[in-house]
């Protein structure tokens, strides 16, 4: 089928039909699409009626070929116009075809983002977590800060700084992997302890802050009482405030 004749006769009948378009609603329409390069000159416009106006775009999604940018942006724009709520259109589609505008649509929509968000499109492109062991507060910079009291790591004392005070470590000097992963492990053990949960698969899916493996793991490696107090393979021990601050 020839969609582009089809939308060169709708626009041409449109154009020769002018001076009665002049009262009741209608619809301006770019014969060259914007996204296209077109322009706002009266000769890239005409007065469509809102069936017209639909069916042109219509026809400039099918008059490209699938996988183009132009079929894309054609696409969306017919998409965008589909979901506006006018009382003065009925934007009808069968579901046949609404299915497979949809699909398409969709898969249209993942290209594009996925092309605007990798690589250097990205705009946390390169950067990095790292936590300020003066405030607990977890910033990302694309460099490492020259302050030494940003440790790279997301959130290594739980938003909980005081328990940095129990390091001997010097001011400005940097902490281990394993003092970090034990500080947070604390700050999670007393969370978990300070609350009213059941077990630990419910604390991790309440607060979403690790999963039970490596909650479980940072328990076991560095509060040396989980592996007493913590009994069953399924960990279903409920939270307990005499434990509060207890780690041995």
């Amino acid at each position: 089928m020839n969609y582009s004749k089809i939308y060169d006769d709708i626009v041409n009948f449109a154009k020769s039909d002018a001076a009665n378009r002049t009262n009741g609603y209608f619809e301006k329409h770019h014969i060259l699409p914007k996204s296209l390069g077109g322009v706002d000159d009266e000769e890239n416009l005409v007065k469509l009626t809102a069936r017209e106006h639909f069916i042109c775009h219509w026809l400039l999604v099918k008059m490209y070929a699938k996988g183009t940018i132009e079929r894309q942006k054609m696409l969306c724009a017919l998409w965008r116009m589909r979901s506006q709520s006018n009382t003065h259109t009925t934007h009808y589609i069968n579901a046949r075809v609404y299915e497979k505008l949809r699909i398409e649509f969709a898969n249209t929509v993942r290209e594009i983002m996925s092309k605007n968000q990798s690589g250097s499109n990205n705009s946390q492109f390169g950067t990095k977590w790292y936590t300020n062991s003066n405030t607990g507060e977890s910033k990302k910079f694309k460099e490492a800060p020259i302050e030494t009291y940003w440790l790279e790591g997301r959130n290594l004392f739980n938003g909980q700084i005081q328990k940095i005070k129990n390091f001997t470590h010097k001011q400005g000097s940097s902490i281990s992997r394993n003092d970090r992963l034990a500080v947070k492990a604390k700050a999670l053990w007393d969370e978990y302890h300070s609350g009213n949960y059941t077990s630990f698969r419910e604390f991790c899916n309440i607060t979403k802050k690790t999963s039970q493996p490596n909650l479980m793991l940072l328990f076991k490696s560095h509060i040396p009482l989980a592996n007493t107090v913590i009994k069953g393979r399924s960990h279903n021990n409920k939270s307990n405030k005499n434990l509060v601050g207890v780690y041995e």
